[in-house]
């Protein structure tokens, strides 16, 4: 965005030309035992239509092995989040009883990708469900002064 008006500000000094905005993006999943890593790579392609570099995989601690196979295949970084802090993440958005019970948190998906970018990020894409598996995606906003 080009302006020729020096009296656009940002923070008092900063002219609106001199920040560029860029977001980070998590895909969270979440999966039972029977779910297998195509299963999640099929959800995930089918979810998202780019994925851009920088992008993490986050999902359940007790999930790290199918998790390090997923981002392994997809060339990302993977986070891992114990059920205790990922029950206490504000912002989810659908609520399972049967996740509840066998993980100790109403949405892994939604939880992992919100927590792994911290207290700003937002859902970009709620979760949707796979065969054994879901995901969701979270956006992080970043602004860069160069």
């Amino acid at each position: 965005m080009a302006t020729d008006d020096a009296d656009y500000s940002v923070d008092g000094d900063q002219s609106v030309t001199d920040m560029i905005q860029h977001e980070r993006f998590s895909i969270g999943i979440g999966c039972s035992s029977r779910a297998c890593s195509d299963d999640v790579i099929r959800l995930i392609e089918a979810s998202v239509d780019q994925i851009p570099s920088g992008t993490m995989i986050a999902t359940l601690d007790r999930r790290a092995s199918i998790g390090e196979i997923v981002a392994s295949k997809l060339g990302l970084r993977l986070v891992l989040f114990p059920a205790s802090i990922l029950a206490s993440v504000a912002g989810v958005t659908a609520h399972s009883p049967l996740a509840l019970s066998k993980t100790g948190t109403a949405n892994v998906a939604e939880a992992s990708a919100l927590v792994s970018l911290g207290p700003s990020a937002r859902l970009i894409a709620p979760q949707t469900k796979g065969r054994f598996c879901t995901c969701a995606v979270a956006a992080l906003p970043i602004t860069v002064r160069p």
